[in-house]
């Protein structure tokens, strides 16, 4: 599904700009009105979420870009519940979730078909405002990366409602947006420039309308992209809520280290109404933002293997033997890493040191790399893993690898390969320590991985 493939996470930028000023008998063409109250209680809509996207994705080749045609669609229906926060600007979003249904289905190329759903287990999660965006995770459980990434929805109703003026407004009248807010709710990770104007274009006593428009352009996972948009945002304003959104987004993003390119129309639209009948009971939205830990995702690998990481790292291409993932931070690419099954051997056995230390040798040799140094990193009732490093400069710039044999107690094996430049030794830190302390050997059916 394109939500899922192509933010890897982090989804199409798409932006609004709302506001909503109720007016409390007066003129509104004439006269000032307040804005939407602050929410001071929690406050439980159901809501009605709609999108659709046509167009291009677009794979580098050595022949040049490659364009393929691109339809998606998704729809997601859910219960938010808002919570009142003492912090201002992003950190003031604070909410819980609960899907009764959420997916997608994108086709690439006309026959390249792809369809998404929600899992049961991950249909409560908590979405926390951070200067980084929206973040979605659950309380219980380590979210797989399509999980998120269908999840992280473009206009998001929680923070089209912070887009409200401090000041109050009347018909006709104009306003911008905090800096913050824009790439909020585009999914833009680094800005390198930004514009929105919102106008109240309709007022009475029950409703609100605002038009919107913008563009904005910068990075997305490490892709350089540019995001134009128009719409509509229509106020309840006997409800105090956002009622529904209406809007259209052309983005055009470039080939990047974790997924091609797009060039792509995105139709948008939700709604959503009190739930008066059926507050999420006994649910809140923690004040911190969650931890590392909580943010990890969940790896099921088709080698009967299990794992969690941090969400810097990118599934950028499987197989049924071999899986490489990426390491983004900034936009930048830190590292990668290579995981791939070997020779099973008996129960509390391991490959000989001796025949791994050869077998990287001769890796590295073809890269014009030597040996530097092996330990035995873990050996316990679980676990034994044998670490050796090497380096070269096949490349033009001096290049670290960490092989890693993995071997489980009952005799699976796994070769686990981290590469980075030696420049980014420091942004790579201790990620292949946090990424191997958390392997597990996958049961026939997998068991949920748990905090």
């Amino acid at each position: 599904m394109l939500l899922t493939r192509f933010r890897c996470g982090v989804p199409l930028p798409f932006l609004i700009c709302m506001i909503v000023v109720p007016v409390f008998g007066q003129a509104a063409d004439e006269t000032k009105a307040a804005l939407l109250p602050e929410i001071l209680a929690p406050l439980t809509t159901t809501v009605d979420y709609r999108l659709k996207i046509s167009g291009e994705i677009v794979t580098p080749s050595e022949s040049g870009p490659q364009r393929f045609p691109l339809k998606s669609s998704g729809e997601f229906q859910f219960q938010n519940s808002t919570f009142p926060s003492k912090e201002g600007g992003p950190f003031a979003l604070r909410a819980v979730r609960r899907f009764q249904a959420a997916a997608t289905s994108t086709t690439v190329a006309n026959d390249h078909n792809t369809d998404v759903a929600l899992s049961p287990a991950y249909r409560t999660v908590t979405v926390s405002g951070s200067e980084k965006g929206l973040i979605v995770w659950s309380p219980n459980f380590a979210l797989p990366r399509k999980q998120l990434d269908l999840l992280q929805m473009p206009f998001d109703v929680l923070a089209v409602r912070s887009l409200l003026p401090t000041n109050a407004v009347k018909v006709g009248d104009r306003w911008n947006t905090d800096a913050w807010l824009v790439p909020m709710l585009t999914g833009i990770e680094a800005v390198i420039e930004q514009s929105a104007t919102c106008e109240l274009i309709s007022l009475d006593d029950d409703f609100a309308v605002v038009s919107l428009s913008g563009k904005i352009s910068g990075a997305v996972q490490g892709s350089t992209s540019e995001v134009s948009f128009s719409g509509q945002v229509k106020i309840n304003r006997a409800e105090a809520i956002v009622e529904s959104l209406t809007a259209t987004q052309k983005e055009k993003r470039s080939p990047g280290p974790v997924s091609p390119g797009l060039d792509v129309t995105v139709s948008i639209h939700w709604q959503q109404r009190l739930d008066k009948q059926s507050p999420l009971a006994g649910l809140a939205a923690p004040d911190e933002l969650p931890s590392e830990q909580q943010q990890h995702l969940y790896l099921q690998t088709p080698l009967k293997l299990q794992l969690r990481h941090s969400r810097e790292w990118y599934l950028f291409h499987e197989t049924s033997s071999v899986l490489m993932l990426r390491q983004l931070r900034d936009g930048n690419l830190v590292s990668q890493c290579n995981i791939s099954s070997t020779v099973i051997v008996p129960p509390g056995q391991h490959t000989p040191d001796s025949e791994f230390l050869a077998d990287v040798r001769t890796s590295v040799l073809e890269r014009k790399g030597a040996v530097q140094d092996g330990e035995t990193v873990r050996d316990d009732g679980s676990w034994r893993i044998r670490h050796i490093r090497a380096r070269g400069d096949a490349t033009g710039k001096v290049i670290i690898w960490d092989y890693y044999l993995c071997t489980a107690a009952t005799g699976e094996q796994f070769s686990i390969v981290f590469s980075h430049a030696q420049e980014d030794e420091k942004a790579f830190g201790e990620e292949a320590v946090k990424l191997l302390s958390t392997l597990q050997i996958a049961r026939n059916r997998p068991a949920l991985p748990f905090r």
